[in-house]
């Protein structure tokens, strides 16, 4: 399976081909998944402009008006309306393409682009357009931001999908388990501690392979061993998502969850804290991680400083393993290893959850004899046949890659 998606990307020619063979059981993926821009591109097509992202919560907007933007391989602004419905959109102004907004959060129910002065209201409507009421034909409703689905799960985690299509794969199918692995959280007794951010020199997936097991934590994380009983660390596969548990050592009772959300999120919930954790595309090589920390309310401050310290001490070890294990696949000398299958099931089930992605979308590329961007929104009212887009044809890329 793995060599026929490689054989595929490597291509310059989509063609039907017979059946690819079975994937090397307990086996790694092969390092080229984790350095080559072919692939990475296949991934930005098959899972992050189709699938439901982690993004944000709902405890970052506290009335009408309030935004974030970011990026998530595509930059994106959420917005709450009038109606306190969470609204996202591309954060492209649909004038000329510069960003609608360029700081990270704001307050407004009209957003105005600040390149010509476009302006949009809560839901995405253009509202204003200078000069353009006396273009004959020029259609404001036509021109509104493009919208990018969103679900907002009854804990308030914020959800974004970028397929552009009108029927995305349908949350509950998606994550037909993931509600209910944050059913006892109370957002109201909980406040925003802190944000980090920090660029790894590393594919997405090398981190995502630490994350999805404990089987490293004894050697590398000394003071998370000492806090758990890492014979009882469990990780139960769900639906696109996975359960870890593990014991206190000082009171096995208290059992401790991890909530890993395909393809980059994971999210902790404890009494004190509770934490989103996002690793975000950049390059093939590169990553950026962000977390959102919350602590709950009335907890000393001694106690947090010492949850803080403790926290990013651990995120600098891993840091370290990913940025050192990318050096060596990089290398090109390793091919792949062999996983634990009690041990290290997250990453076979995680990994099995790309490969699966990948395989299947780009099977469909080879049917359309071209590549798919799912996230790209396509104009009804563009010619088709003009000399712009038949040159674009001409040079076999059919418009190109969103960059936004």
């Amino acid at each position: 399976m793995l060599s026929a998606l490689a054989a595929g990307l490597n291509s310059t020619v989509f063609s039907q081909s017979s059946p690819p063979p079975p994937p090397n059981k307990n086996k790694s993926l092969p390092a080229q998944w984790m350095y080559d821009e072919k692939i990475f591109n296949l991934e930005k097509r098959a899972i992050f402009s189709k699938v439901w992202l982690l993004t944000s919560h709902t405890s970052f907007f506290k009335k009408p008006g309030d935004y974030i933007s970011g990026n998530y391989v595509f930059d994106y602004l959420i917005i709450r309306d009038q109606n306190n419905n969470y609204q996202a959109f591309h954060n492209v102004c649909r004038h000329r393409a510069f960003p609608v907004v360029t700081k990270p959060h704001g307050s407004s129910l009209v957003i105005g682009c600040k390149y010509h002065g476009w302006s949009y209201n809560a839901k995405g409507d253009l509202v204003k357009a200078p000069k353009f009421q006396s273009v004959e034909g020029f259609d404001k409703s036509k021109n509104g931001l493009l919208k990018v689905h969103t679900h907002v799960t009854s804990q308030g985690f914020i959800f974004l999908n970028f397929d552009a299509s009108s029927n995305p794969v349908p949350f509950e199918d998606h994550f037909a388990a993931l509600p209910q692995e944050w059913g006892t959280l109370d957002e109201d007794a909980y406040e925003l501690f802190y944000q980090r951010q920090a660029v790894g020199n590393f594919n997405w997936k090398t981190f995502m392979d630490g994350y999805q097991e404990c089987y490293h934590c004894s050697i590398a994380h000394p003071g998370f061993a000492k806090m758990l009983d890492l014979d009882s660390y469990r990780v139960e596969p769900l639906s696109n998502s996975a359960r870890h548990s593990a014991s206190k050592r000082t009171n096995p009772e208290d059992l401790q969850k991890f909530t890993f959300v395909f393809p980059t999120n994971g999210v902790t919930v404890t009494h004190e804290m509770w934490y989103i954790m996002r690793t975000v595309p950049v390059t093939a090589t590169t990553c950026r991680m962000e977390f959102d920390v919350f602590s709950r309310k009335g907890t000393p401050k001694e106690k947090l400083d010492e949850y803080k310290k403790f926290f990013t001490q651990v995120q600098q070890e891993d840091f370290d393993l990913c940025e050192a294990t990318q050096k060596g696949l990089n290398a090109n000398i390793y091919q792949r290893g062999s996983l634990h299958p009690g041990v290290e099931n997250g990453v076979l089930f995680y990994q099995g959850r790309v490969v699966d992605y990948c395989e299947k979308h780009l099977e469909a590329e080879r049917r359309a004899g071209k590549e798919i961007y799912p996230a790209r929104h396509l104009l009804t009212d563009d010619d088709d046949t003009c000399p712009e887009n038949r040159i674009c044809k001409q040079l076999g890329n059919e418009g190109g890659e969103l960059s936004w």
